[in-house]
C-alpha cells in the first residue's frame, strides 16, 4: 500500500510531540522513580530570611556576604552535604549562579526581625511566586532551599526545601523542615542547618516522599 506522505509527516510530528512532551512534562513522581533523574540544586536561597534574636559581632551587611560562604561550603564539602546519597541519585550536578546573584541583592538591614511570627511567613503560595524568577542554564528538574528564619533563641534554621521543573516553571514539591544549628563562626553555624536537613531527609523524609508520590 502507497503511504500517503502527508499522514506521514503528521504521524512522525505528533510523535515528536508527544516525545518531547514526554522528556519535559516532570511531576513529583519523577524525583523518586529512577536513580538518573536529572537534579540540579541550585543552593540555598536567603532572600526571603528573617534572622532572629542575637547576631553578635556579625553586622547585617557582613550576613549577606557570609550567605554566599555558606553556599560555597555546602559545595566545598560534597562528601558532608551528601545530596547523592540524600536523594538516592547517580549524580547531583549544581548551578549556583541564580541564587547567588538573587542573595546579592539583600538589603542586610531588613533581614533582622524581633517577631516569632515570622516563622510563618512563607506559604507554598510564596514558593511558587518565588521559583519563576530562576532561570538556570540547567534541565530536569531543580533543587533550591528557601532559608525562612535562623532563629538564635532556638538554635534552629527552618527553610523549604522545594523541587521544581526548570522548564515550566512548576513548583513540584515543597516542604518546609527545620535543622539544628551548632558550630563556631556565622558561616559554619547556620551551614549546619543544611546539612541537619539533608541527613533528615536521608534518614526518613525521602522514603516518606517517595511513598507518597513515586508510581507504582
Amino acid at each position: 500500500m502507497k503511504k500517503n506522505p502527508i499522514f506521514t509527516l503528521f504521524t512522525l510530528g505528533l510523535l515528536f510531540a508527544l516525545n518531547l512532551t514526554s522528556a519535559t512534562a516532570q511531576s513529583a513522581a519523577d524525583i523518586f522513580n529512577s536513580t538518573k533523574t536529572k537534579i540540579t540544586w541550585l543552593g540555598v536561597d536567603f532572600t526571603q530570611v528573617k534572622v532572629l534574636g542575637e547576631t553578635g559581632t556579625v553586622s547585617p551587611s557582613e550576613m549577606v556576604g557570609l550567605f554566599t560562604k555558606i553556599n560555597d561550603v555546602i559545595i566545598n564539602e560534597a562528601e558532608k552535604y551528601d545530596f547523592k546519597k540524600a536523594l538516592n541519585k547517580d549524580d547531583i550536578p549544581y548551578d549556583l549562579g541564580s541564587v547567588t546573584k538573587a542573595n546579592e541583592q539583600i538589603d542586610g538591614e531588613k533581614i533582622l526581625s524581633t517577631s516569632s511570627a515570622e516563622k510563618g511567613r512563607i506559604t507554598p503560595e510564596t514558593i511558587a511566586d518565588l521559583v519563576k524568577g530562576y532561570n538556570a542554564k540547567a534541565e530536569g528538574i531543580g533543587l533550591v532551599f528557601f532559608m525562612e528564619t535562623l532563629d538564635k533563641p532556638q538554635e534552629k534554621g527552618t527553610m523549604w526545601v522545594t523541587f521544581f521543573s526548570l522548564d515550566s516553571k512548576k513548583v513540584l514539591l515543597t516542604e518546609q523542615l527545620s535543622g539544628k544549628a551548632m558550630g563556631f563562626g556565622f558561616r559554619n553555624h547556620w551551614a549546619r542547618t543544611v546539612y541537619e536537613v539533608l541527613n533528615d531527609i536521608k534518614k526518613s523524609k525521602y522514603k516518606a516522599w517517595k511513598t507518597k508520590y513515586a508510581k507504582s
